[in-house]
């Protein structure tokens, strides 16, 4: 599945192919020039610096990968808000509550999973002796989806 497809298969309301076009032109002609209310970065510090200057007014920009520099950024003066997101960091943290928590929101989202609310977009299953090729993929960039490996 090619990574256009993938995204269609969220049925956004547009798809910018930050590749072959401008995402700022885009982005500016698609909201009116306003921003976007709402960033979900899963690139990483560059991008999420470039995200903040795409943001509308009182927008939120939420980061899984890592923390963009606020240097230059007016976050007070445009009302932006950042929320980061660490989901290994409750392990790492050592704080039993965080690491309770973590565990309720994997029970609540395979709750959702199992009723049909959220379907993962499943790529590939694949045998628990081909996990290590799969890594390789993933941080190859080769899948677009979830790997899901078997376990017998």
């Amino acid at each position: 599945m090619s990574k256009y497809d993938y995204v269609k298969r969220l049925a956004p309301d547009a798809i910018i192919n930050y590749q072959t076009e401008d995402v700022d032109k885009e982005l500016a002609d698609l909201t009116g020039g306003l921003g976007v209310d709402l960033i979900i970065d899963t690139v990483g510090k560059k991008e999420a610096e470039l995200d903040l200057r795409r943001l509308a007014y009182n927008g939120r920009l939420v980061t899984i990968v890592d923390v963009p520099s606020l240097d230059n950024v007016p976050m007070f003066d445009r009302g932006l808000g950042m929320d980061v997101v660490n989901l290994g960091g409750a392990h790492l943290s050592g704080n039993p509550y965080q690491q309770a928590d973590l565990s309720r929101m994997n029970a609540e989202m395979l709750k959702l999973i199992a009723n049909g609310d959220v379907k993962p977009l499943i790529e590939k299953v694949i045998p628990f002796d081909q996990i290590i090729d799969g890594l390789i993929a993933i941080k190859s960039h080769e899948v677009v989806g979830k790997l899901v490996a078997k376990i017998d």
